[in-house]
């Protein structure tokens, strides 16, 4: 398949940001235009919709533009999960080693969670979730423990919107999922008994900062064969033990 053309507007757009690498640049219409030899009509138009996205501001004192509050909080994102991922990899390290199984890190986005770190053991058939993968909140053990631990407003909106089965194991019903959730926040981990993917079980408990809030979920995760021989009260201790530490290794 061959590479498909990049749409101009938004090349030239990312151009534009591009060039405030400098977060304390400023520079004006004429200087943007200059840079990027466009005219300056162009670049206007353009600069206009990126500032009323927040993506630029403009002081009003020089007419210069700069980064907008929009893009630096995207910095901060990317920057805050990079930060998570490589604390919960030293943390969550130990509990792969002790039990020879994959483990995982996850934050929550729109109802979905979204794989940022991983260990791997050196057992012979690996889990192979790549980071930055999304999946569904219902069918997956970090998944549930977002469910039964956020805001139950959001909880139900996210549930309102349906079960689609991955497996005969997809809890498909949202009775039966709230009895689900009630579980998991009466035991503080939830399982994942073959309901995304045939084959794959896990055990997964909820990260919470200083305030008692969901910031993200950790799992062990591994072939249904081998996690069924292991006692998951005692694998999920020892991912609450590590959950611990993430929080005191993120919050002080």
């Amino acid at each position: 398949m061959g590479k498909t053309k990049n749409i101009q507007s938004l090349e030239r757009a990312f151009a534009i940001l591009e060039l405030f690498e400098d977060n304390n640049k400023k520079m004006s219409v004429k200087e943007i235009s200059s840079a990027l030899e466009l005219s300056k009509s162009t670049v206007f138009g353009l600069i206009n919709t990126l500032s009323n996205l927040g993506y630029l501001m403009q002081d009003s004192e020089t007419l210069k533009y700069n980064l907008g509050y929009k893009i630096l909080a995207l910095g901060n994102a990317v920057s805050s999960n990079d930060i998570l991922s490589k604390v919960a990899d030293k943390c969550l390290q130990p509990v792969s080693d002790k039990f020879q199984e994959t483990t995982l890190c996850v934050i929550e986005e729109n109802g979905y969670v979204v794989y940022i770190g991983k260990t791997e053991s050196s057992s012979s058939i690996v889990l192979k979730t790549r980071i930055g993968t999304k999946k569904e909140l219902y069918c997956t053990g970090v998944g549930k423990c977002y469910l039964a631990f956020m805001p139950d407003e959001k909880a139900e909106e996210i549930m309102s919107r349906g079960f689609e089965p991955k497996t005969e194991n997809t809890i498909t019903d949202i009775e039966t999922m709230r009895k689900e959730l009630e579980l998991i926040r009466e035991k503080g981990y939830a399982v994942d008994n073959e309901e995304y993917e045939r084959g794959i079980s896990c055990v997964a408990v909820p990260v919470f900062d200083r305030n008692g809030n969901i910031i993200s979920g950790i799992s062990l995760t591994g072939p249904v064969f081998r996690i069924k021989k292991l006692d998951l009260d005692i694998v999920a201790e020892s991912l609450k033990e590590a959950a611990d530490n993430i929080s005191k290794n993120l919050l002080g």
